[in-house]
């Protein structure tokens, strides 16, 4: 069944939804301000309970916490993301992220999540893609989607009519040039459920993406993290460890491109997109601010850039970006010898690294079973993971993430679980911490 917009109309609610953002963050979550670290503040205690495999964990391989404080947890021995609230009680409408499986229905298992703004919930599992999941298309239903168009050209007034998914489809979708005067609408359901389902964001295989991404190997890439920018909406990033010949270790952009257009079952209309190859960031290197090995990945609100790795010479770097020219060219924000972070004698396998709303770093060692806590300058804090008598609590912590709240949740590879730890000052009443 197809429907068709009068040209006047459609053309108006295109310009709308491009300059506009539908959806509002709920704001019902705690959002008290951590705060910088103080000589006031003592020592990260434990919260109780453990979150294990009564929480139905199994392989918690990675976290995330979006917008609305919901933890994504990606549990490789599910083949699952896994959604709790910060009760660790497992909300409705998630159930699209259990038993991942790709496009030939092989099982998959997500080694790292990250969401977005738009709540799009974003995955890898070790190989060249990445997956995404839409939240909020999920809770509001999607009632059509364009298959076909006439476009315009803003200036000669030229028009012609593309298919969606062809090259002059997409060309013209992303050309500022040509708006879109008239379009058909589907209820295929088959092509609604592909799209409120898992599906594929990016394929280095792609041979755009080849084409694109001309000095390396896109088609072998070996994606190990990713993040999204707080405040832009238009990218991600990723981790790339593949090695090789080339010594294929680099940060990579990945740019939105749009790819449909849905009518949501609340009559809004809102773009689909898919990831073009949007360049390397940084290349491989043994100095500050260059990639050997990298195992993660985070941002902060300004855009700056912190990974962890296992290649010589510095296990944890922060990148900025320069924006003067016609491209962001990042540079190193710490430095050997006058920045704590810097010093590899803190790490034996810096694994995971995050961020707080405050820029404090957070830094996961698997070896020493424990989190190095820096402050935004780089300057050793505290360490995190101990209990009484500074026993380690943790066998094999994997990765890290912090609420706005402060609280410290960790992912433990060794017992399958997810530890979380506050500073003892500033612990809420309804926060219980380890005896």
């Amino acid at each position: 069944m197809m429907n068709r917009f009068s040209s006047l109309g459609l053309l108006l609610i295109i310009f709308l939804i491009s300059c506009t953002e539908r959806f509002v963050v709920p704001s019902d979550i705690d959002s008290n301000d951590s705060g910088q670290f103080g000589a006031g503040d003592t020592t990260f205690l434990q919260i109780s309970p453990l979150w294990d495999n009564s929480f139905g964990l199994e392989q918690p391989e990675e976290i995330s916490i979006a917008q609305d404080g919901r933890i994504f947890v990606a549990d490789k021995g599910n083949n699952s993301i896994l959604v709790f609230d910060q009760n660790g009680n497992r909300p409705d409408g998630f159930e699209g992220l259990r038993n991942l499986v790709d496009s030939d229905q092989d099982d998959f298992s997500p080694i790292d999540v990250d969401v977005d703004k738009k709540m799009n919930v974003f995955f890898i599992d070790g190989s060249q893609r990445i997956f995404v999941w839409n939240q909020y298309w999920n809770e509001i239903g999607i009632n059509k989607i364009m298959v076909s168009a006439t476009f315009i050209h803003a200036q000669t007034g030229a028009d012609t009519t593309a298919i969606a998914g062809t090259d002059l489809w997409l060309s013209l979708l992303n050309d500022n040039n040509w708006g879109i005067v008239e379009g058909a609408l589907s209820s295929d359901q088959a092509l609604i459920d592909s799209l409120m389902q898992p599906h594929l964001f990016y394929d280095g295989k792609n041979e755009m993406n080849i084409y694109l991404d001309n000095f390396y190997q896109a088609d072998s890439s070996k994606f190990t993290a990713l993040t999204t920018p707080a405040d832009n909406e238009n990218m991600v990033f990723v981790t790339d460890s593949y090695g090789g010949f080339n010594n294929q270790y680099r940060i990579v952009q990945v740019d939105f491109k749009r790819s449909l257009l849905l009518e949501l079952k609340s009559g809004d209309l809102v773009w689909a997109y898919r990831g073009q190859f949007g360049g390397t960031v940084k290349g491989f290197g043994t100095g500050a601010g260059t990639v050997n090995q990298p195992l993660s990945i985070d941002v902060d609100y300004q855009g700056n850039l912190y990974y962890t790795q296992v290649g010589n010479y510095f296990p944890v770097h922060m990148i900025y970006p320069n924006l003067s020219g016609d491209f962001a060219v990042y540079t190193s924000g710490f430095q050997p010898e006058a920045d704590d972070i810097m010093d590899p004698s803190w790490f034996s396998n810096a694994s995971d690294i995050a961020l707080d709303d405050n820029k404090n770093i957070y830094v996961v060692d698997d070896v020493h079973s424990d989190v190095t806590v820096f402050n935004s300058q780089g300057d050793f804090f505290k360490k995190a993971g101990y209990g009484q008598d500074s026993l380690k609590l943790m066998m094999e912590p994997c990765a890290v993430a912090v609420d706005q709240r402060g609280v410290l949740y960790v992912c433990d590879r060794g017992s399958g679980s997810i530890y979380r730890y506050q500073l003892s000052n500033s612990l809420d009443e309804d926060i219980t911490p380890e005896d």
